[in-house]
C-alpha cells in the first residue's frame, strides 16, 4: 500500500508541475489593427433577472457596435425573459435579435445554439451565458486572437462571490480552466467553457455541429472542441488575456452546485475521447487511494510521517499550479481555500464520479437521469 501511494503521489506531483509549466508557456494575445465582425450568441431559458446585465455589458463594449450582432435564442422560457429582451432592444444602440425555439421535440441548449449559429450573419461566433459578465474589451480580445488560421478560441471563465463556499468554487474552477488551457495548447484537449467560447461558423457546420450528441444535455462546449480540434489540427488556441475573462456567479446553495457538477460529469460516459476517459478514471483512483491511505495510516499500516509528507507535496504542487491562474483571473488569495480544498476535494471527486453514473439532476427546470 505504501509503495502504491508513493507511486501515485509522484505521478500526481509531476502532473501538476507539468501543468504549471504548461500554463507559463501559453503566450499572451497581442493587439492588432484589423477588425472582423462577430455574432454573439446568448442562449437563454428563464433568465429574466440575468439578461439585462449581460446586454448592458455588450452595449458597453469598446468594439464598434456596427461590427457585432447579439443573438438571444430562447429555449422555451416560462418567465418574462422574452418580454425583457424585447424591451431592452428598444433602449440600446446595439443590434439585438431574438430567436425563439418552436419545436418541443428540439429543446435544450444545443438546439438553441444550433438555431442561432444557423441564423448568424457573421462567420465568427462568440458564445456566453445569460448569468455572466465581462469587461469592455471582451470582444476586442477575441478579435486579437482570431487570424486566418484560427477555427476556435477558448476563453477563461472565473467564479465570483463572497464567502468560503464561493472561494472554494473559485480555486476549483481556476484549476479546471488551467487544465483546459494547457491541454488545448498541447493539442490534447480536455475541456473548455461555453460561457466564453469563439469559433468559425464554417468549422461548426463542417464537423456537423452537435449532431453526434445533440440530445446529451451537457457538453455543448467540450464535444465541439474535440470535433473541431480533430478535424482542424493546430487551429484552436486558449485566449490568455485578462481582458477576455468572463465572470459567472458562484453557487450559493450546495444543491445547485451538485446539480451543475453532476450535469458536467455526466457527459464523461458519452465522451469518445479515450484520453479524457482515462484521465477521469485516474483522477478517481488517485483520490480513492489517498483516502484508503489515510484510513490505513490510522490503523498503523503506514508511517504517519510518510503520509504527512504525501499530503504536503500534493498540496504544494497543486498550489504552484492553481495560484498563478487564480491571480490571472483576478481571484483573491488562494492559499487557505486551496488548503481546505485539498482536504475535501477527494470526497468531492469520489461523490461526483458515482453521482454522474447513478444520480440525476435538474437543470433549467428540467430533470435528467
Amino acid at each position: 500500500m505504501t509503495i502504491l501511494i508513493i507511486a501515485f503521489t509522484i505521478i500526481h506531483v509531476l502532473f501538476y508541475l507539468k501543468l504549471a509549466h504548461g500554463w507559463k508557456k501559453i503566450p499572451r494575445v497581442s493587439g492588432k489593427e484589423s477588425l472582423i465582425p462577430f455574432s454573439v450568441i446568448i442562449p437563454v431559458r428563464n433568465e429574466e433577472k440575468n439578461i439585462p446585465q449581460i446586454l448592458n455589458r455588450l452595449a458597453e463594449q469598446s468594439y464598434p457596435s456596427e461590427l457585432f450582432e447579439v443573438i438571444i435564442v430562447d429555449d422555451f422560457s416560462e418567465d418574462q425573459t422574452i418580454q425583457v429582451v424585447n424591451r431592452l432592444k428598444e433602449s440600446t444602440d446595439i443590434n439585438i435579435r431574438l430567436i425563439q425555439l418552436d419545436d418541443k421535440s428540439k429543446q435544450g441548449k444545443k438546439h438553441a445554439l444550433t438555431a442561432a449559429v444557423g441564423a448568424a450573419e457573421h462567420e465568427t461566433i462568440l458564445t456566453s451565458d445569460a448569468d455572466c459578465w465581462f469587461e469592455k474589451n471582451w470582444i476586442t480580445s477575441y478579435n486579437n486572437a482570431f487570424d486566418e488560421t484560427t477555427n476556435m478560441v477558448a476563453g477563461p471563465v472565473a467564479i465570483e462571490g463572497d464567502g468560503l463556499f464561493a472561494r472554494l468554487q473559485q480555486v476549483e474552477f481556476a484549476g479546471l480552466m488551467g487544465f483546459g488551457a494547457v491541454t488545448i495548447a498541447n493539442e490534447n484537449p480536455s475541456m473548455c467553457s461555453g460561457a466564453n467560447l469563439g469559433f468559425r461558423k464554417r468549422a461548426f457546420e463542417e464537423v456537423g455541429g452537435y449532431t453526434n450528441n445533440l440530445f446529451t444535455p451537457s457538453g455543448d462546449d467540450e464535444f465541439l472542441l474535440f470535433n473541431i480540434m480533430r478535424r482542424f489540427p493546430n487551429s484552436t488556441r486558449f485566449l490568455k488575456d485578462d481582458n477576455a475573462v468572463v465572470n459567472t456567479p458562484a453557487h450559493k446553495e450546495l444543491r445547485s452546485f451538485i446539480n451543475q457538477r453532476t450535469r458536467w460529469t455526466s457527459k464523461w460516459k458519452h465522451n469518445k475521447n479515450w484520453k479524457v476517459r482515462v484521465s477521469a478514471v485516474l483522477f478517481f483512483l488517485d483520490y480513492l487511494l489517498l483516502y484508503a491511505g489515510l484510513g490505513y495510516t490510522l490503523i498503523g499500516g503506514i508511517d504517519p510521517l510518510i503520509m504527512s509528507s504525501v499530503i504536503v507535496v500534493r498540496f504544494l504542487s497543486l498550489f504552484l499550479f492553481v495560484s498563478p491562474i487564480n491571480r490571472f483571473m483576478k481571484g483573491k488569495n488562494s492559499f487557505w481555500p486551496l488548503l481546505i480544498f485539498q482536504i475535501i476535494y477527494p470526497m468531492h471527486v469520489l461523490f461526483m464520479g458515482m453521482n454522474s453514473i447513478f444520480g440525476s439532476y435538474t437543470w433549467k427546470g428540467r430533470k435528467y437521469g
